[in-house]
């Protein structure tokens, strides 16, 4: 180890269950993995480092750090407004219209509590579409909460401004997002990539105006994928690649979805707010069959609890259902397993929120696997007082674990979660935001009205 290395903290995990995440690897039934700094510096089955911290991690599992590849933490006080939606319509009327009444401290307030919420629920990295930036304060404001909160981010600047944004809204935005560019860069736990605008309420120009601009910064990009032949139209005009992560994509066809595979790109899915929302699911098997890269968000805390194990859970049991559906239709009922049906286990689902949503993000060869030299997001999770499943580990976690069963969460080799309890954090805090911004919000809307 260098001189350098040796002034770094260390953290030691002692025997949990580890779920690698890399295929040279594999699980360790018991193993440990020491950090050093914020990295992982080893991982076998037993380790001593008497200059390292030790955290007892004897009956747990230890899985890479959750990342959310598609969420509105600006949305996160609103949560229940979108409950019993049915129609984009309601969305707009009872969710997207209050965006017009967040101050910039809402935007604060709301992205602070979010993000302790995710912490709590073992969510170490975020994709923040932040399609609320009204103003570059309001901006300002939600990079400073992530700052506050310490969570891994992709913070994506939101390129819709109204619907129908002017160009001179689109040229203060480009402005300020080459100067946050420049103070954000490449390295630490947050950094700016680009939500672009809506393709359907925008022109390819302004869409080809925005790519070109976040490929001449290297950013990472995101967009709503919601109307057919959008995928089509991005790689027809030479646009679509591994850098644009788009979310939704339920309309999608099979030689779109071969497009998306083949520039080695994903579709970040949303499977509670899409299924909810009556949106065609199928589209998670024809993508897992096509090499699609699939991660995983909650979308919009006005519908969804923030909770990506039930995100996990929820794919797992739809997949098994579109494959059951193919099997009945082409007349093989009962169900037999035949090669390749079902197409798959709970474990495909972790490593859509680990493995694969660590591309996503753009850090695909830095995180998501428990490896040397990985960045070091890990998560405990604690089975008891009721105990681990039996069969494979990952099973456990996919279809058993709640954010309640999150004992630790370590971000960066730095521990903001242990024994149950937030470490720098508090939820008292979040909750009081996020009545915060209630308050303010309503009642900008009521003297509005």
């Amino acid at each position: 180890m260098s001189e350098a290395n040796a002034n770094e903290p260390k953290l030691l995990i002692k025997g949990a269950t580890v779920l690698t995440m890399d295929p040279t690897l594999g699980d360790l039934t018991t193993g440990d993995i020491l950090i050093v700094g914020d990295r992982i510096a080893a991982v076998e089955s037993e380790l001593v480092d008497p200059d390292a911290e030790v955290i007892d991690a004897r009956g747990m599992i230890a899985i890479p750090g959750l990342i959310d590849t598609h969420m509105h933490a600006w949305q996160t006080p609103l949560k229940g407004l979108h409950a019993t939606g049915w129609t984009f319509d309601e969305y707009q009327a009872r969710v997207f219209y209050l965006r017009e009444h967040f101050g910039v401290e809402d935007i604060h307030d709301a992205t602070l509590a979010g993000s302790i919420e995710m912490l709590d629920a073992g969510v170490t990295g975020v994709l923040d579409f932040c399609h609320n930036v009204m103003s570059p304060e309001h901006a300002d404001s939600a990079l400073r909460a992530h700052r506050a909160t310490g969570q891994r981010t992709l913070w994506a600047y939101g390129m819709l401004g109204s619907f129908d944004a002017s160009p001179g809204d689109q040229a203060w935005r480009i402005d300020h997002i080459r100067a946050l560019r420049k103070e954000t860069g490449d390295n630490g736990l947050l950094r700016v990539g680009m939500a672009l605008a809506s393709i359907e309420r925008s022109s390819m120009d302004q869409i080809a105006k925005e790519i070109g601009l976040a490929r001449e910064l290297g950013m990472q990009m995101t967009v709503h994928q919601n109307p057919a032949g959008q995928i089509r139209a991005l790689h027809d005009a030479g646009l679509l690649g591994a850098d644009i992560v788009p979310a939704h994509g339920n309309a999608a066809d099979n030689e779109e979805l071969e497009m998306i595979a083949s520039c080695g790109g994903g579709i970040s899915f949303t499977p509670e707010c899409e299924f909810a929302g009556g949106r065609s699911m199928t589209v998670l098997n024809r993508a897992h069959r096509a090499g699609v890269a699939s991660s995983l968000g909650v979308d919009t805390p006005a519908r969804v609890p923030i909770d990506l194990f039930n995100a996990m859970r929820l794919t797992f049991m739809l997949m098994r259902s579109v494959d059951a559906f193919d099997e009945r239709e082409a007349g093989r009922y009962p169900l037999v397993r035949r090669p390749g049906t079902p197409m798959v286990e709970p474990r495909h689902m972790l490593e859509y929120a680990t493995v694969n949503a660590a591309r996503a993000i753009g850090l695909g060869d830095d995180l998501g696997r428990l490896a040397p030299r990985q960045l070091a997001d890990v998560v405990l999770i604690n089975p008891e007082p009721y105990g681990v499943s039996l069969g494979d580990p990952a099973n456990h976690v996919v279809l058993r674990t709640q954010p309640r069963d999150v004992d630790t969460v370590i971000v960066g080799g730095v521990i903001r979660k242990r024994d149950g309890k937030l470490t720098d954090l508090d939820r008292v805090e979040a909750g009081a935001a996020t009545r915060r911004v209630r308050e303010r919000i309503f009642a900008a809307a009521e003297s509005s009205a």
